[in-house]
């Protein structure tokens, strides 16, 4: 695995957006930037995101679910 030298640099920047949140949320906490990963067997670029993102979403995700939000 390669990772990629910057979060910004060339094309290999990566955004995603959790499914759970509406434009108007999103528009207020902005789509995550994704460190891209390169795999050297396979060709597969991955995006990883920080270990600190990664709780707040799985947070937002949980509260979203127990209100019985679809996902």
């Amino acid at each position: 695995m390669v990772k990629s030298r910057s979060k910004t640099g060339g094309y290999a920047r990566y955004f995603w957006q959790p499914p759970w949140k509406s434009k108007t949320t999103g528009l207020l906490r902005p789509v995550l930037e994704a460190t891209p990963w390169l795999c050297l067997d396979c060709g597969a670029v991955i995006a990883y995101i920080e270990d600190e993102k990664l709780q707040i979403l799985r947070e937002e995700f949980e509260e979203e679910k127990l209100k019985g939000v679809r996902t």
